[in-house]
């Protein structure tokens, strides 16, 4: 009766079987080309077992490169949208120091084009009141500076105040809308003279007690005379938006809209008073002229 399990050769046999199979296989392959055709063969039948033992290898490397470019394309992506907000504040940043010159440039020609020369300080607004019945704004410049109360303040267009408190860095300035400001003028047409006083919260100028038969007109440019002895003369001011001729009154009624941009101050212009002209030297062994300081 055979048996019913069968004893296979033993490890080491088999071992040794192999090493004799490759031995014979590797001196047959190099005495002459009869294994050729067995290895294309064999190539061929195994090409898709090597293609799946090296799958798992290949789709590693290449989840491994898409997440390293995944990572990259996202830092670069960060990188280049803080590039871009750093831009956009440069863009921004550029656009307002543009703006600014072109105003400190239409402040520079303006005082150019005063029919005489004046000495000015450039200002910047650090704060504006909010109570619409006070019309007052804050400047960055102070008693250190050498600015004094009552003095003129103008922008680009023209007057816009006049300087009310003074600290050491920083000054109030009450504007020509204020009710408590009144400003001398002069219709550059006619020569007319007259008082501009603030309207407050109407944004506005009255020219009271004129009367009926004033030679003023719509559209007529209000400079100043002058005749303060503070605002030097011929600084624009205002022009002439309405005139209401009553009757049986003995006054019109003249109102004018600020040449300034009162609304939208952000740098001003601080005025000095030209100096006063001593005139000539007097010739060698003249006499002074009286009031004169002596030597």
């Amino acid at each position: 009766m055979p048996s019913l399990f069968r004893r296979r050769p033993s490890l080491g046999l088999r071992l040794l079987l192999a090493a004799v199979l490759a031995l014979v296989l590797l001196v047959v392959d190099q005495r002459g080309p009869r294994l050729v055709p067995l290895r294309g063969a064999l190539l061929t039948v195994l090409h898709p077992l090597q293609q799946a033992v090296d799958l798992p290898f290949r789709v590693w490397d290449w989840a491994a490169d898409t997440l390293r470019a995944r990572r990259a394309l996202r830092s670069e992506l960060e990188a280049l949208r803080a590039e871009n907000l750093h831009l956009h504040l440069q863009v921004q940043t550029l656009d307002a120091l543009q703006a600014e010159n072109r105003r400190l440039q239409a402040l520079l020609d303006s005082l150019a084009q005063t029919p005489q020369p004046l000495r000015a300080l450039i200002a910047s607004t650090v704060k504006v009141g909010l109570d619409p019945y006070v019309g007052q704004i804050q400047i960055d410049k102070g008693a250190l500076q050498g600015v004094f109360v009552g003095q003129p303040v103008l922008d680009a267009e023209g007057v816009v105040g006049q300087v009310l408190h003074v600290a050491a860095q920083t000054s109030q300035v009450l504007l020509i809308t204020d009710a408590r400001h009144a400003i001398p003028v002069k219709a550059v047409r006619s020569g007319v003279r007259a008082i501009a006083v603030g309207r407050g919260p109407a944004g506005a100028l009255d020219l009271p007690f004129l009367p009926n038969h004033v030679d003023l007109e719509v559209g007529d440019v209000l400079v100043t005379s002058g005749l303060d002895d503070l605002f030097p003369a011929d600084l624009p001011v205002a022009t002439v938006s309405s005139i209401s001729r009553i009757g049986e009154g003995e006054f019109a009624e003249v109102q004018a809209t600020p040449r300034g941009r009162l609304d939208r101050i952000q740098e001003v212009l601080l005025v000095w008073p030209p100096e006063p002209d001593m005139g000539p030297p007097a010739p060698d062994g003249a006499a002074p002229p009286p009031g004169a300081p002596t030597p």
